[in-house]
């Protein structure tokens, strides 16, 4: 339902232009291997996004030093409306929108999208998410081994060009319905777990003779 959604909402008609024209920042993490350390700031590496949620999962991220962070430029470190975007193999494709200001810096295989102030980060992460985007990232890969979605693919992605009131109602409608169907999926899995805890009771009772 979201997915169908989300399609409808970015396949109706409207003017264009390169996602560089809707960000401050379009870069990648570091490139060199970064020094590990037991304490100091979480590392995040493409297996720390999760594709379900959309969310980095800082359980098993690896630590820095607080002093290589700090030489970080300021666009290799995410803050608050930032979107990561992963952009090597299975995962690629995958916006992560940032909503809570934490220390953290990323890998070369994420990208890392600063919108501009008229850009809404919501509903910026939701056009990185549609398949009209995600099909021009994947079309747009290099690499035998590894698809790669390099900063000049991703640059040149296209997305439409809407006011910042239209974009700020478009995320807040598929917030919505992504709350919902989320709720909705939970529900379902309760009754799922339920039936099936039902029919081992069942099945126990039929060949125990309790039947």
């Amino acid at each position: 339902l979201f997915e169908s959604h989300l399609q409808s909402v970015f396949t109706r008609r409207s003017d264009e232009v390169q996602l560089s024209e809707l960000a401050s920042e379009i870069t990648d993490g570091d490139h060199s291997p970064p020094p590990k350390a037991s304490t100091g700031i979480p590392f995040i590496t493409i297996s720390d996004i999760v594709k379900r949620t959309r969310q980095v999962d800082f359980s098993n991220t690896f630590m820095v030093p607080a002093e290589y962070f700090q030489k970080l430029k300021p666009n290799k470190k995410p803050r608050i409306g930032d979107i990561l975007y992963t952009v090597t193999g299975a995962t690629l494709g995958i916006p992560v929108l940032v909503k809570e200001q934490r220390d953290f810096c990323f890998q070369r295989h994420i990208g890392l999208v600063r919108p501009k102030p008229d850009t809404d980060s919501a509903w910026l992460t939701y056009a990185l998410l549609s398949p009209q985007v995600f099909s021009q990232a994947t079309i747009g890969s290099t690499g035998a081994a590894q698809k790669t979605v390099s900063l000049s693919v991703l640059r040149g992605l296209k997305v439409p060009k809407l006011a910042l009131p239209q974009q700020k109602r478009i995320a807040a409608q598929l917030d919505s319905i992504a709350e919902e169907t989320q709720r909705l999926g939970a529900i379902y899995q309760q009754k799922l777990a339920a039936l099936e805890a039902l029919k081992k009771s069942l099945l126990h009772q039929a060949f125990s003779g309790a039947l």
